[in-house]
């Protein structure tokens, strides 16, 4: 088989680990950066490029128009920044990437470069930043707006806003820092310029007053819409995907792909990584047990499909009829999220219908034990082309050792895992293979 990058997608964010699990809470703090750390330190030792973390800024009340099933059962809230948790990570730990989500909705570039800059200083080389536009209206009002900007529009505002962290990166020539004791001169005045950007959405003066990275952090996007998939392929240099199927990898992977060369970017600088969710097992019985278990449609396995996709897309699903088929639905939010659901079950389908067909396929699942699933994901990663592999999932030190503790060497003896990471940075370890 052919390496594969791999990484760990923190889908909960800086927020509550392992909530509902027996042994949640013994040992550790979820507010407190060692959780992490140690997460990250096993990561590490795994051989996985990066650890990216989600956010948001909102307290999910879509869903029946309460904040009841979400605060409830810790999900989506409550969540922390995760900026400043990420001086933490980058100190317990040596090569792995560290991604922290900013949104190009809500901070302002020159916030933005300043701030990435700094913790790239930090980090030699191993920053990324996971860019989203934000399509909750519930985030939008707490930063002063009625409701959330037209989808599209979100992401022309983004494209200048890649565009102008990136110039005030620039606005320091290379060889502008002298150091000069001698002389008594720091940097080179002519060296160090204004941006004067006058754009659509930002007005920035420039330059940045922070000293910029020698190397720019590597920049993550997960576009699922078309015009997502533009912004991603234009700017991104990781694609984080979503889909159940190779079919729906391959064409996501080549659509990406595709952009990036109209842009005239290589493609091949592009890594694109699915998000899959291993879980491995003992034997066939206990892949039988797993199976049977995620695929019961309880009531509380309902609200759950339903609250996550009722705030993913601004939609409250409870208005629906669960045994009647799903009336054409469109959204201003996460246009890409909303599409994999309803295409879940065949046109027509109930409410019902689909979300059984959800429990019962789990697209982003692979159970098994651990080398069934080493050679799934060996098999998906062929049939797709797909650059890697995103593990989700919680930080909770029960839910990672047990995920990756028996996965790592059955990956590794598949040939799919690399031994260990090199010391070049984040955007080195991603060029390797």
């Amino acid at each position: 088989m052919t390496l594969r990058h791999f990484g760990w997608f923190l889908g909960a964010g800086f927020g509550v680990q392992g909530w509902g699990d027996p042994t949640y809470g013994i040992g550790y703090d979820w507010k407190q950066p060692t959780i992490y750390q140690d997460a990250a330190r096993l990561f590490e030792r795994s051989g996985l490029d990066a650890l990216i973390i989600e956010d948001g800024v909102a307290v999910p009340d879509t869903y029946r128009g309460t904040a009841e099933v979400n605060l409830a059962a810790a999900r989506f809230v409550p969540k922390h920044d995760p900026i400043p948790l990420v001086p933490y990570l980058l100190g317990a730990t040596e090569r792995i990437g560290i991604v922290p989500t900013l949104s190009a909705s809500f901070t302002e570039p020159y916030t933005a470069a300043r701030l990435l800059a700094t913790l790239q200083h930090f980090a030699h080389g191993r920053l990324g930043y996971n860019v989203v536009t934000s399509g909750s209206d519930l985030a939008a009002q707490n930063y002063g707006l009625e409701k959330q900007t037209e989808h599209d529009l979100r992401y022309d505002r983004a494209d200048e806003w890649v565009e102008v962290v990136k110039a005030l990166w620039r606005s320091w020539e290379p060889g502008a820092v002298l150091e000069d004791t001698e002389r008594g001169v720091y940097a080179d005045f002519t060296k160090v310029h204004r941006i004067d950007h006058e754009g659509r959405f930002f007005r920035v003066r420039g330059p940045l007053n922070a000293l910029p990275p020698a190397e720019e952090p590597v920049m993550v996007q997960a576009g699922a819409s078309g015009r997502g998939r533009t912004f991603a392929g234009r700017h991104a240099d990781v694609i984080l995907a979503l889909a159940s199927t190779p079919e729906r990898m391959k064409a996501h992977r080549d659509d990406i792909r595709a952009v990036a060369a109209e842009q005239g970017r290589d493609p091949d600088a592009l890594t694109v990584l699915f998000v899959v969710n291993p879980i491995p097992t003992a034997n066939a019985e206990d892949t039988a047990a797993v199976r049977a278990r995620r695929s019961e449609l309880t009531q509380a396995a309902i609200d759950e499909q339903l609250q996550s996709i009722s705030y993913l897309t601004n939609l409250d699903f409870a208005r629906f009829d669960l045994d009647a088929p799903l009336p054409e639905v469109a959204t201003n939010s996460n246009q890409g999220t909303l599409d994999n659901f309803v295409r879940s079950a065949p046109a027509g389908s109930t409410l019902r219908e689909i979300l059984a067909a959800r429990a019962k396929a789990d697209g982003l699942a692979v159970i098994g034990t651990p080398a069934e699933i080493a050679d799934a994901l060996g098999t998906l990663g062929e049939a797709s082309g797909a650059d890697g592999f995103l593990f989700t999932g919680q930080v909770h030190p029960a839910h990672v050792h047990r995920t990756l503790d028996p996965l790592v060497p059955a990956l590794r003896d598949a040939g799919l895992l690399r031994r260990e990471l090199g010391d070049g940075g984040l955007r080195a370890n991603l060029a390797d293979f």
